[in-house]
């Protein structure tokens, strides 16, 4: 990895936009240990990231990304208040309230008096990072092609996810578990299980609701560059797998995700991006209920004793998943971070010092009214704010499809995710949903990319 890394800073910067995608990939995969810390390979891997764009457009071109005007400064002011919370709110406030922290030194998670814990350290370096990816990959996509190079990245991402996902299925059906090897890093295994006599896809991740959070973005991206007509050839089929993965999972998290999705879906309207978007997206939901109401017909009538097992299957992954040891528990975490709120008069308790099993919990119980208003006017920015439509199609297909990619990874973030870390493939979409300027655009042409290298050569 880090032979790939000093590579890919006397190459053409294209190849970190791959690297970095393609690391993301090993989210439970140790890179080095620094004491009790693990760095995942995305993470060792940000520091040539970020030299790279440094190189590339200096330190003008990452400070760009949060200008005033532009919605990474919003993100900016969230990781400044968050960090400023993470090392004096649990000291001031220490003892205010009870929460359940985000503590490594502690092999269960019970409640406690509100104190500094290990989860403020770790949780304060993730959110430096992720501004360190937004600003980089803002700073790269300043250059003619870079949106057509994000998009080629992330296909190769899915591709890899879907590969992984298939290896995870077969070797399973063989009695082995050939993905052990790259899964080192200090998380609970939960590889292996059944349900319902399928195996619960974990991919490279250390269970199956991992997978599914990361897989779900990949399927939103692949699926809104085919309506668009994004090289539709490739995200076409991409779409298609990841569905069956998720579909086949057998995650909560997965099933859950799909179904909010599909709101969304309903509503988007990708013919602003391209006229024959809405068409296909008419024969899509056509096709779908067809191929949905002649399964369900088929089952009824000629496999009854499928309904029963497919009921239970349903009834396991999600209906009784609130009522289970693991779902009590879960709310229980909730409704804390709720009074953590409320018992700190909206100030919030600290970046890091409480785990939730939704990240709207996490925000409002660890940020506060001010984390909120920040990250909540980040969010809009990027997501709400309508595709320019003086650039070039390529570049406002990337970025429909990135704000939808982020939109899925919110809903499935706010179902099961019990830290405020998004990842790095949800910033690296923020900032291709937000890199196009409502300004007629004054790109970089890209050769000068190798112009600027060679200056600082």
């Amino acid at each position: 990895m880090f032979v790939t890394g000093l590579a890919t800073l006397y190459a053409s910067y294209r190849g970190v936009i791959y690297a970095m995608a393609a690391f993301s990939l090993f989210g439970c995969t140790l890179a080095i240990s620094l004491g009790g810390i693990g760095i995942l390979p995305a993470q060792f891997f940000l520091a040539f990231f970020a030299l790279r764009a440094f190189n590339l457009t200096g330190g003008k071109g990452l400070a760009e990304a949060v200008r005033q005007d532009k919605p990474g400064f919003w993100l900016l002011c969230t990781c400044l208040w968050g960090v400023a919370g993470a090392i004096l709110l649990p000291r001031v406030l220490s003892g205010a309230t009870l929460v359940f922290p985000v503590d490594r030194s502690s092999q269960y998670i019970m409640l406690q008096p509100l104190g500094p814990v290990s989860g403020n350290l770790s949780q304060t370096v993730y959110c430096i990072s992720d501004l360190v990816v937004y600003c980089s990959m803002f700073a790269f996509l300043r250059y003619r092609g870079v949106y057509r190079t994000l998009a080629n990245a992330i296909l190769f991402l899915a591709s890899l996810d879907v590969l992984a996902g298939m290896i995870d299925i077969v070797t399973h059906a063989a009695g082995i578990d050939a993905l052990s090897i790259i899964k080192t890093a200090q998380f609970a295994d939960l590889t292996g299980e059944e349900m319902g006599g399928l195996v619960r896809i974990s991919g490279t991740f250390s269970e199956t609701s991992g997978f599914s959070a990361f897989t779900l973005p990949l399927f939103v991206f692949c699926l809104n560059l085919w309506l668009v007509g994004y090289r539709p050839k490739v995200a076409g089929p991409l779409a298609i797998t990841t569905a069956i993965l998720l579909l086949l999972s057998t995650s909560g998290t997965a099933y859950v995700g799909l179904g909010a999705y599909q709101l969304v879906l309903l509503v988007s309207r990708p013919g602003l991006i391209s006229r024959g978007a809405k068409v296909r997206k008419q024969r899509m939901w056509v096709m779908s209920a067809c191929a949905g109401l002649l399964g369900v017909l088929y089952v009824i009538l000629f496999l009854p004793g499928v309904v029963k097992v497919l009921g239970d299957f349903v009834d396991a992954a999600i209906l009784s998943k609130a009522g289970s040891d693991s779902g009590v528990e879960r709310m229980g975490w909730n409704a804390q971070g709720i009074t953590n709120f409320f018992d700190t008069y909206g100030i919030g308790v600290g970046l890091g010092s409480i785990r939730a099993s939704s990240f709207l919990v996490v925000l409002v119980g660890s940020l506060g009214v001010v984390g909120v208003v920040c990250y909540g006017t980040f969010l809009g920015k990027s997501l709400l704010l309508p595709v320019p439509a003086h650039y070039p199609f390529s570049e406002r297909a990337v970025c429909y499809a990135a704000r939808h990619a982020m939109i899925a990874t919110l809903i499935v973030a706010s179902a099961s995710l019990s830290v405020f870390e998004l990842g790095t493939c949800f910033y690296i979409f923020a900032a291709a949903a937000g890199a196009l300027s409502a300004r007629v655009p004054r790109r970089v042409p890209a050769r000068a990319a190798w112009a600027v290298r060679g200056a600082h050569e």
